[in-house]
């Protein structure tokens, strides 16, 4: 089954959605968006053992150059490989709902 994500870039105005399905050792992820910037990573096929580390993984490298240095979506992809490597609950994801960063805090 399938695990998606919406992103909601309220900085730069646009809504992203992730999806991406475990095919053997490998996520393939797709990702509908009307940024011309995150077109250019909108598929990608991420090996399993590049999702591990914050710093140094698949998606990030892949942004990196391509993406604003703010763009949250790379994140984003990652949580749709954790979710389909078991690694972080499709329930658990589903019933927290959204993950936010609020600037308006003091």
């Amino acid at each position: 089954m399938t695990s998606s994500v919406k992103v909601n870039s309220t900085i730069c105005g646009f809504k992203h959605k992730i999806s991406g399905e475990l095919d053997g050792k490998t996520v393939i992820t797709d990702i509908q968006t009307d940024c011309d910037k995150v077109a250019k990573i909108s598929h990608m096929e991420i090996p399993k053992k590049q999702t591990f580390g914050i710093k140094e993984n698949y998606a990030m490298d892949q942004a990196e150059g391509k993406c604003c240095p703010i763009c949250i979506v790379p994140a984003a992809v990652m949580y749709v490989c954790k979710m389909e490597l078991g690694m972080l609950s499709k329930n658990l994801a589903k019933q927290a709902g959204t993950v936010g960063i609020d600037f308006n805090e003091d």
